[in-house]
């Protein structure tokens, strides 16, 4: 019977040399595909942010276009007037939206936050409050309330001879700051 030729103890396993390099290219590897990896959560986290700015911005589109179905007329950046139901402290109003039922203006106006709890620019609503179906009361007291905030620009426009408004609004990601150069996210909207 032949028996297999056994090989000496230098010839056995690999050298410490052939270890360091096979440890050093899975080390480089792993290192590689843990980038790869923080990458993929840096993006998904902004794509989730991204998807929760949108959603916001199209509720305040939402809530505008409610108070201008209600409207008889409107007017975009008005004279500030002094029976204003609401003090817009130093902030532009964009819009003045007359009821059809001849109550107070609702105003939208843009301008610095009211409290530190705000990123950047706000967008407030001075109107009517809500009942618990989300419908307007107007019977109610007047309230100023921020809609929206970390607003990079926001833009009202009434094409000549129709009655609609074209609405443009930019959000920056990470609450007003563009650490991260991302573009804005906008929505646009006609109501």
């Amino acid at each position: 019977m032949m028996r297999p030729k056994q090989r000496d103890g230098a010839d056995a396993g690999f050298s410490l040399l052939e270890l360091l390099l096979v440890a050093g290219l899975g080390a480089v590897l792993c290192g590689v595909a843990l980038q790869l990896l923080l990458g993929e959560a840096r993006q998904g986290g902004a794509l989730a942010q991204r998807l929760i700015l949108r959603r916001l911005q199209r509720r305040t589109l939402q809530l505008i276009k409610g108070d201008l179905a209600d409207a008889k007329r409107w007017q975009l950046q008005p004279d500030p007037q002094p029976e204003w139901p609401c003090p817009m402290a130093h902030r532009d109003v964009l819009i003045a939206i007359h009821p059809a039922h001849g109550s107070a203006p609702v105003l939208y106006s843009l301008g610095s936050a009211p409290s530190g709890i705000w990123r950047g620019q706000v967008l407030m609503r001075c109107g009517p409050a809500f009942d618990l179906q989300g419908r307007s009361r107007a019977s109610s007291t007047y309230q100023n309330r921020v809609v929206l905030d970390a607003i990079e620009t926001i833009k009202l426009h009434q094409p000549v001879g129709l009655p609609v408004i074209e609405m443009e609004l930019e959000q920056l990601l990470n609450g007003g700051t563009n650490n991260n150069h991302s573009k804005p996210v906008r929505s646009t909207a006609v109501g």
